[in-house]
Formats: structure tokens, sequence, C-alpha cells
């Protein structure tokens, strides 16, 4: 059992070093109307790394894989021809992108012929903006399944945890402590906001401004590759049929 809890303290803490959760807890910090809000972010990330380390160990996992696949075997053609619908959906709403953006342009041109600077505008939309506690859970819920790419060490840890036989209060237990010191570096962050507010909320606004600059530029691009490989696996998996 000591290895075993070694085990979980080393391997949750080499996890928990994630940068893309850290940044985007960092960026959304700064976008809450309360300081405490942010729990919300950390506390969704925590319950459903718990929740998906219970579906994989109590075999749940293998269960909805195989009715998956039923599905997708008698309604193929079906899920197939939906893919092929959202990936046009997603093509033509970078058409709309791209006009909002180019709409948005030509506003900044005439506040900066009114006298008026686009970075003020920008300023007080940092001022007004803001995100509230239930945004902030769903963020959570959506940026844990979005990086199951990167739990190697999750997986690997659940995969040792799957030879042992152990009561449930023991398997709860053990989870509850991986993931109270996976979410470690975003309670920390937390703290340290509440303590260095000014600097914080200075850096962000400064990255808040080089992300604006950059995002009419890559947005498009991203969401229209997203929209052409939905397309290509959809017409590819209808041919092969």
């Amino acid at each position: 059992m000591l290895s075993l809890l070694l085990l979980t303290v080393t391997t949750s803490a080499a996890d928990s070093l994630n940068p893309v959760g850290i940044a985007q807890q960092f960026i959304l910090q700064g976008l809450v109307k309360k300081k405490h809000h942010i729990w919300a972010y950390i506390i969704s990330i925590a319950i459903t790394n718990f929740t998906g380390g219970l579906i994989v160990y109590f075999g749940a996992g293998a269960f909805i894989k195989k009715y998956m696949n039923s599905l997708l075997d008698k309604y193929s053609n079906i899920i197939y021809i939906s893919e092929f619908i959202l990936g046009l959906l997603v093509l033509m709403s970078v058409v709309f992108l791209i006009m909002k953006i180019y709409v948005n342009k030509l506003k900044d041109e005439i506040l900066i012929l009114k006298g008026l600077s686009s970075d003020d505008n920008n300023n007080s939309f940092f001022k007004i903006k803001s995100v509230d506690p239930i945004s902030l859970s769903i963020f959570g819920v959506l940026a844990t399944f979005m990086e199951l790419t990167t739990a190697l060490p999750y997986f690997a840890f659940l995969a040792i945890l799957l030879t042992y036989t152990l009561p449930i209060w023991v398997v709860i237990s053990i989870l509850i402590i991986y993931n109270i010191i996976y979410s470690a570096p975003l309670i920390i962050l937390y703290f340290l906001y509440v303590k260095c507010q000014s600097k914080f909320d200075e850096l962000y606004v400064f990255l808040k401004n080089k992300v604006d600059k950059y995002a009419a530029i890559l947005s498009p691009i991203l969401i229209g590759a997203v929209g052409v490989l939905l397309i290509f696996h959809s017409l590819n998996s209808l041919i092969t049929l």
C-alpha cells in the first residue's frame, strides 16, 4: 500500500505540471468578476479528472466503447453524413468570422479617425468583460477532455492501479489524493493572484493585446482546418464503407 501511495504522489505531481492548464487559468483569472470564482474552474477540472478515473477503473470505459462501436455499425451512414454537414457548417462559420474581423477592423479605423484609440476600447472591454462560475465550470470540463492527449501519466497510473485488488473506498481515496495534488499548481496560482493582482492584471492586458493581434489570422485558419478535417474524414469513411 505504501508503494501505491508513493506512486500516486509522484505520478500526480508530474501530471500536475501542465503548462496548458496553468496558462488557461492565468487568462481566465483576469476575467472573473470575483477572485474566488476561479475555484469553479479548478474544482470542475479535478472532478472531471476524478470521474474519468472512476469510469476507467470500474470498466465503464470498455462498455461505452463497445456501445459506440455498435452504434457506428448500425448508423454509420447517418453519422458520417452528419459529420460532413458539420464540416460544411464549420467552414461557413469561418466565412462569418472573417467578415466579423473585417467589420471590427473598419470600426477601429473609424474610431481612429474620430480621435479615439482602439486600445482604449480594448481596455474598457477588459474591465467590463467577465466570466461567470457556470461558464468557468463548463470550460474546466471541456478543457479536461481536450487535454486527454497529454494525460499519459494519468493513464499510466490508472493502468497500474488496475493491477491492484482494492476496496472501493481505497480506490476513491487514492483518486482524491491524486486529483488534489494534480490541482495543486492551479490552487497555488490562485493564491499568488490574490496576493499580486495588479501585476497579474498588467501582464494579462499585455498578453491579451498580443492575442487579439494574432487571433485575427490564426482563428480562421485553425477553425477552417477543423472543418476540412471533418469533411475529409467523413468522405473517406463513406467511400470505404
